[in-house]
């Protein structure tokens, strides 16, 4: 089970968090956001190095992203199938769970299918599809509680995450899943509550 925790501008991921997410979630990282001039940030990397996540944390704390831990459970192990992952120019996503695929490519993550074999077809022959909150509702429904999304669209400058309200909030962050916490080491997460965020029909969260 993968992790991901999406860190709103001026927020800190606490070191301890991302040390003990790396415990269990150790098959690469990767990150998607907005610098302070809105401009997108990317990076993808295969080796979990504390060290390098919290220096990229540190140089990127005024700034809103989302983080990836990789915990393989399908497909290789290759940087290939590390998140994000382009959709189409401009639109970059990253998953957590595990989606009843069939893999028609060898060494390919779940995600890496949902990507190239159902999204990006269909945000290709549709532009504005995958920003549809009516087509992202239909996601949700068909992807279950188990799985979360979170996509990022650089024209809009907009991160939405899909099945946002069946994931957790800890001190500000939003967390994916909150099943790998140790207990003794930091409080109880608490789900998002509807009033306190803003969303459409649908629970989508829009960031």
């Amino acid at each position: 089970m993968c992790l991901i925790i999406h860190k709103p501008a001026g927020q800190p991921i606490p070191e301890e968090l991302i040390r003990a997410a790396l415990e269990l979630n150790r098959d690469g990282w990767g990150a998607m956001g907005f610098d302070g001039d809105g401009k997108l940030l990317l990076e993808k990397q295969l080796e979990p190095d504390a060290r390098t996540i919290l220096d990229f944390e540190r140089r990127h704390r005024n700034h809103e992203y989302v983080l990836h831990l990789r915990r393989r459970t399908k497909g290789g192990g290759g940087l290939d199938n590390v998140h994000p992952f382009r959709v189409v120019p401009g639109v970059y996503l990253m998953h957590n769970g595990t989606l009843p695929l069939e893999p028609k490519q060898a060494g390919r993550s779940d995600t890496w299918h949902l990507v190239a074999e159902i999204l990006r077809p269909l945000a290709l022959r549709h532009e504005s599809l995958l920003s549809d909150p009516a087509f992202l509702q239909l996601l949700e429904l068909g992807l279950k509680s188990e799985n979360k999304l979170a996509l990022l669209h650089e024209a809009k400058r907009e991160i939405v995450l899909v099945n946002w309200q069946h994931g957790a909030e800890l001190d500000g962050l939003w967390l994916s899943s909150t099943r790998w916490i140790d207990r003794r080491r930091f409080p109880l997460a608490h789900a998002p509550q509807p009033q306190e965020q803003v969303y459409t029909p649908g629970d989508l969260h829009f960031l």
